[in-house]
């Protein structure tokens, strides 16, 4: 009983009187408050296709937090029967990381090989897809944080040049804000390759529930996009600029090492900076 009304307490304490207001299993557009403006955030201990910034794991080679996932249209991203469009929604609550000092950026991979070396970390919160983790520092999981980081070449900022071009989607990064969700990366028809390094900070990629209304608004919603369609062909010409494509992932069919890009695709997360993410920033990985 003591429990029960502890918990019924918790779940009645406003924005203002915490830095995060995380529900069990309600998303912000089904939270109901009373006087006063309301703001939750999907809870990772019940959606495991949920991930909090604050929990990843510091490399210390760079300074970043990372996390590497697969995604995949089997249900466990979503409750399917939309059009398999795979995405990302950033929430938060409270606006006081919300900063230009830090930076967030999402981007999702085809696998490499048809026999990828997957080296897994510890599941967290499960055993399904969504609860694993690739170690960014060996196997698929160095190779796809190279990549993710530097590029083709990295030389001259991230770029993608050659065979990569048909591996990447961008999702949040290459040039999208919260203002700019659609955006999509600046590409060069004289060396072939296209820039993936632009990425938004915390105020720029993620909404926080500071409008003053009754509205809760707390979440940005990014749709992957990539320069490949169908199951990995490149959509760009030797004279003509590629095509946007959306990123549609057809029902899984328990091949975590398939190159179809439409089967599997890996979500490379990562955020740096001088502020830390508050308990209320989290991505939600999501298959529409």
């Amino acid at each position: 009983m003591i429990t029960a009304i502890l918990a019924a307490l918790f779940l009645l304490v406003p924005v203002g009187a915490t830095t995060a207001y995380l529900t069990s299993k309600s998303t912000a557009s089904q939270t109901i408050g009373g006087v006063g403006r309301w703001c939750s955030v999907p809870n990772p201990a019940e959606q495991p296709n949920v991930y909090r910034l604050k929990d990843f794991p510091t490399y210390s080679s760079s300074g970043s937090s990372m996390i590497i996932v697969p995604a995949v249209r089997n249900g466990e991203f979503g409750s399917g029967g939309g059009d398999g469009r795979l995405g990302v929604r950033a929430w938060a609550c409270s606006s006081s990381s919300l900063t230009t000092g830090s930076n967030i950026k999402v981007t999702s991979w085809r696998n490499t090989s048809a026999s990828p070396a997957l080296n897994w970390l510890q599941p967290v919160n499960g055993s399904g897809l969504p609860s694993r983790r690739l170690n960014p520092s060996s196997g698929l999981g160095q190779e796809l944080t190279k990549l993710h980081r530097e590029g083709t070449s990295g030389l001259v900022g991230a770029r993608l040049g050659g065979d990569d071009r048909a591996k990447y989607a961008w999702i949040v990064s290459s040039g999208r804000t919260k203002t700019a969700t659609n955006a999509s990366p600046s590409y060069s028809l004289l060396v072939h390759n296209f820039n993936i390094d632009p990425h938004p900070t915390f105020s720029s990629g993620f909404k926080s529930d500071d409008s003053g209304t009754r509205t809760v608004s707390n979440s940005v919603e990014y749709l992957a996009t990539a320069f490949w369609k169908g199951s990995g062909e490149w959509s760009g010409g030797l004279l003509s600029p590629p095509t946007a494509q959306p990123v549609n992932l057809v029902p899984y069919k328990n091949d975590i090492t398939s190159t179809d890009g439409r089967q599997v695709q890996w979500v490379v997360i990562e955020w740096w900076g001088a502020t830390a993410p508050s308990d209320d920033m989290v991505l939600e990985v999501f298959v529409r």
